[in-house]
């Protein structure tokens, strides 16, 4: 706790511990990249799929934009779409487009694209 604290203050959001007996913010951890933590945190948290985070102290992940796709969890950048596939917002998985549609462009965020 804080010097003078009435009760122990949780970790900021980006950061972690475990421990109970911490005196300054400074000494929770930092989430690592592809990682998150929210206030009050013990553990950091890897990313979901389809979400990504490249830097550390994040207290959220960030969704993959449209025509990219993250297939695992705790990563620090998407991969683009595949060819003959769509990729919405948040997408864990490359969709191939509809039977008789097909696109060689990387980048289709809807199966109207293709």
């Amino acid at each position: 706790c804080a010097k003078g604290a009435a009760a122990p203050l949780p970790c900021k959001g980006g950061t972690y511990s475990d421990r109970t007996d911490l005196t300054d913010a400074s000494e929770c951890t930092d989430a690592s990249p592809g990682h998150f933590a929210t206030t009050g945190s013990t553990q950091q948290t890897a990313c979901a799929k389809g979400s990504y985070t490249n830097e550390t102290r994040q207290g959220e992940c960030t969704p993959c934009p449209g025509g990219t796709y993250q297939d695992k969890g705790g990563k620090t950048e998407c991969k683009a779409c595949l060819q003959g596939h769509y990729c919405a917002v948040g997408a864990a998985a490359a969709l191939p487009c509809e039977a008789g549609s097909y696109s060689s462009a990387t980048n289709l965020t809807d199966a109207s694209e293709c």
